[in-house]
């Protein structure tokens, strides 16, 4: 994994992981659609934020 060189403190880099990692396992467990699109959407955006952690520099 290429090293973050965001400004951010590493504890809300942290917390932004963890985000992430929690969303995927709350999406597996759900079954209703529309529960679905709205976690997938966090998902998405969580996920282009966390990319921009390791694209910043």
């Amino acid at each position: 994994m290429p090293r973050s060189t965001s400004t951010l403190p590493a504890h809300a880099r942290f917390d932004l992981l963890t985000h992430v990692a929690e969303l995927r396992a709350e999406l597996s467990s759900i079954t209703c659609p529309r529960e679905r699109r709205t976690i997938a959407a966090e998902l998405k955006a969580a996920l282009a934020e966390a990319a921009k952690l390791t694209t910043e520099g």
